[in-house]
C-alpha cells in the first residue's frame, strides 16, 4: 500500500523533505519509519485507544533491535545509524500516542511543551541522540529513555483508565 507523506515525518533524518509517498507492507509494523503511525493517520484510527497492546510493541520491537545494535557499537558503531534512526522513530511514536496524538517529529520540539506525557529533560536528551544517533551513549540515553517513557506511559494510562472508567 503506497500512502502519501504528510509534511509533519518529513524531518531530514527519517524522510528527505521530496520524499512524497511510503510503501506500507504491514500496517501494523514500524517499518518503515512511522509506518503504523502514517496507516492510522491515513484510514482515521487512533492507535492510542489500544496503547496497551501499542506500547508492548513498541518496547518488543526496541528490545530487538536494542539486542542487535548493542554489540555493534564495540567493533562496527557506523553499522548502528539506520537501526538508531528507527529506535529514535519508536521513541517519538510511543511519546506521540502516551499522548494521544498522531506523531509530528517536524515539530516535536514546539510540541514538547504540551505533552502531559513525557521524560525529564526531553528536549536536551532527544536532540543529543539525534544529532549523534551512531554513538555509544546516545544508544545508552535512547535505551533509558524508552525505560523512563514506558513507566510514565504505563502509570498515566491507568489513570485514564480510572477517569473514563474502564
Amino acid at each position: 500500500m503506497k500512502y502519501a507523506l504528510p509534511d509533519q515525518y518529513k524531518h531530514p533524518l527519517f524522510y528527505p523533505s521530496d520524499c512524497i509517498e511510503v510503501n506500507i507492507q504491514d500496517p501494523k509494523g514500524f517499518s518503515p519509519y512511522y509506518a503504523a503511525d502514517l496507516y492510522a493517520f491515513h484510514e482515521g484510527e487512533k492507535p492510542w485507544e489500544n496503547l496497551d497492546a501499542r506500547i508492548s510493541a513498541i518496547q518488543n520491537e526496541w528490545q530487538q533491535l536494542s539486542e542487535k545494535v548493542r554489540p555493534l557499537f564495540e567493533g562496527h558503531p557506523e553499522k548502528t545509524y539506520d537501526d538508531m534512526i528507527m529506535g529514535i522513530s519508536l521513541f517519538f511514536t510511543l511519546l506521540y500516542w502516551t499522548n494521544e496524538k498522531h506523531v509530528s517529529v517536524v515539530t516535536w520540539e514546539k510540541d514538547l511543551s504540551g505533552l502531559e506525557v513525557s521524560i525529564m529533560n526531553a528536549h536536551e536528551r532527544i536532540s543529543f541522540v539525534m544529532k549523534r544517533p551512531a554513538v555509544y551513549f546516545s544508544y545508552i540515553q535512547l535505551d533509558e529513555m524508552f525505560r523512563e517513557l514506558a513507566k510514565t506511559s504505563a502509570k498515566f494510562a491507568a489513570i485514564r483508565k480510572r477517569k473514563r472508567g474502564v
